[in-house]
């Protein structure tokens, strides 16, 4: 497991946090206004000054449009951006493979639409950065494990991330059970909506630490 993200981030306390115990990704959500953990662009941009080179950034938006994703996209210097998409696919043909290469594409499913998404993944896979499985969008709404094990088993080659209800409590059954490229976490490590708690994320990144060490170990 390559990419280890924790999201919805407000301070730069806590990105130093992540910086220093293990994290790969951290992520800020932009221009959601309905998300308690919203940043203004002056915030979004003072703490991505600070960050520098330290650890990969990734900023979290759901633009309506082309051109209003490739305006964040100019003005915003993150490394990668997490799109969670009101529009037809389809528009995103419209994209540099440049811009294409930064983005991580948010995908819902559910029983009904997962082979439509596989079908999706593997015509794109070779497009964009990585894809996003994500039913909660930061409401700690559990993974459903069945549905997402079948789109990692048919996406051969596919960089994809799992999100929702990751928590200390079933981090390592899902590094185990479905050893995806990445995972997303974020409300299960609040202390409140919107807050994230020192505590629970350090513990959080402490487990998957010793959860991959103890994976190279017994290989």
């Amino acid at each position: 497991m390559e990419y280890v993200k924790i999201c919805g981030l407000k301070e730069y306390d806590h990105v130093q946090l992540c910086i220093d115990n293990g994290a790969s990704t951290v992520g800020f959500i932009y221009k959601v206004p309905s998300s308690p953990r919203n940043l203004t662009s002056i915030k979004l941009k003072s703490i991505l000054s600070k960050i520098g080179n330290k650890i990969s950034t990734v900023v979290v938006l759901k633009p309506t449009s082309v051109p209003e994703l490739i305006e964040v996209m100019n003005d915003i210097p993150a490394s990668l951006f997490q799109i969670h998409i009101g529009f037809d696919i389809k528009e995103l043909d419209k994209l540099s493979n440049y811009r294409k290469n930064k983005i991580i594409l948010a995908l819902n499913v559910n029983e009904a639409n997962k082979q439509l998404v596989i079908d999706q993944i593997n015509d794109l896979k070779n497009h964009f950065f990585a894809f996003l499985i994500d039913n909660s969008e930061g409401h700690g709404n559990e993974l459903e494990f069945e549905i997402v094990k079948e789109i990692l088993n048919n996406t051969p080659g596919a960089r994809i991330i799992v999100a929702g209800g990751i928590k200390v409590e079933n981090v390592n059954d899902i590094i185990d059970v479905l050893e995806p490229y990445g995972i997303d976490a974020s409300s299960s490590l609040e202390s409140e909506r919107g807050v994230k708690d020192p505590s629970k994320m350090k513990e959080f990144l402490e487990i998957i630490k010793r959860r991959m060490k103890n994976k190279q170990e017994n290989k």
